[in-house]
């Protein structure tokens, strides 16, 4: 504990010294930044703020020069790219692991969720562009390890975000979807229908990242919330809006 009480002690120094930055965060986090937001400005004075969307297309708009300081991905991999590109510095903080969940509109999803998806119940399924978004990718990889892709592969529809993907899915658009537990779960906002929690076994970790990009590198705000991001109570407020502690 007493390293976390010289963090605190490093991020009250900076009360005197407010500033501000401009975050990209996954979409994934929409529901839990402004929980974040509210807490780390009353803990530091810093503000922030931030523009959504999918992983794979923040990476992309700050590798040509977008004028974000800090980037929290639903990933591990595009910070790890920005750092190669010279586009972030080291290292990645590794602020959580996403929870995959299958989502409807309708009352309740079959224990043979499955055959469910294959039955004429569902004409359409909504997944997030598995090109770049994260949870899309980890949807696909699910549906490929069930062997069920050869069936459902002319039933899916796909969002440019999980954001987009989770509106498809809450306004019955598509019958059934992949979507991002901190959704779902949101504390803040009951959602409609019904969902279920994807066995952590069924693929591959969702673990997330932030990096401060070079831009950011020397703002006392955005480092801050780099800190932030590890502490105990950040950490307590992510666990409160879906996602899972950040084990490897």
């Amino acid at each position: 504990m007493k390293i976390w009480f010289f963090y605190l002690s490093l991020l009250m120094a900076n009360l005197s010294h407010a500033g501000e930055f401009r975050l990209a965060a996954a979409a994934s986090l929409q529901p839990t930044i402004s929980a974040l937001s509210k807490d780390f400005s009353q803990k530091t004075g810093h503000s922030f703020q931030t523009s959504f969307g999918a992983s794979g297309k923040l990476f992309a708009q700050i590798n040509h020069g977008a004028p974000f300081d800090v980037f929290m991905s639903a990933d591990l991999k595009y910070p790890q790219e920005l750092i190669k590109t010279g586009a972030a510095i080291a290292p990645v903080v590794h602020y959580a692991n996403g929870a995959l969940v299958l989502w409807t509109a309708q009352s309740s999803i079959p224990k043979d969720w499955a055959a469910w998806l294959k039955s004429n119940a569902v004409q359409k399924i909504a997944i997030a562009q598995p090109d770049s978004a994260p949870y899309g990718r980890e949807a696909m990889r699910i549906l490929s390890r069930q062997n069920l892709l050869p069936t459902l592969q002319s039933k899916l529809v796909f969002g440019e975000s999980i954001a987009q993907t989770s509106q498809f899915i809450s306004t019955g658009a598509a019958q059934a979807g992949f979507s991002a537990k901190s959704i779902v779960a949101n504390p803040d906002q009951k959602q409609n229908g019904a969902w279920l929690e994807i066995p952590q076994a069924m693929h591959q970790p969702i673990a997330q990242g932030a990096v401060l990009s070079t831009r950011g590198k020397d703002n006392p705000a955005a480092k801050a919330f780099m800190t932030y991001l590890q502490s105990p109570v950040a950490q307590a407020i992510l666990n409160r809006y879906g996602f899972l502690a950040p084990t490897p």
